[in-house]
């Protein structure tokens, strides 16, 4: 789904231009905390290739404990609205199709 979507794009990312990929860095850590970011590579691993070494070392294969879940859904949400929309920045326009197949 989604996820699939957004490590496509940090594919394309990854395999452009080191200047390109390192002023998409450079943006997504001006956008996101070090948790939100931790917390999107832990559901988009392909991210971590994007974020900053910093991001990556943070409590790095740790799990998030229930505690940490407290209001995660709304985090995540948070998290991948700032994601996308740094995105927009060197994708315009980006579209997501998302299909209900049942």
């Amino acid at each position: 789904g989604i996820a699939k979507a957004i490590t496509a794009m940090c594919q394309k990312i990854t395999s452009g231009d080191k200047s390109h990929v390192d002023d998409i860095r450079e943006k997504i850590s001006n956008e996101l905390h070090n948790e939100e970011a931790r917390l999107l590579v832990h559901f988009v691993p392909g991210l971590a290739d994007i974020v900053s070494a910093d991001v990556k070392g943070v409590n790095a294969g740790r799990g998030f404990d229930i505690d940490e879940l407290e209001n995660g859904i709304e985090r995540l949400k948070h998290a991948f609205r700032l994601l996308i929309r740094t995105f927009c920045g060197h994708f315009a326009p980006i579209v997501l199709f998302l299909d209900d197949l049942q």
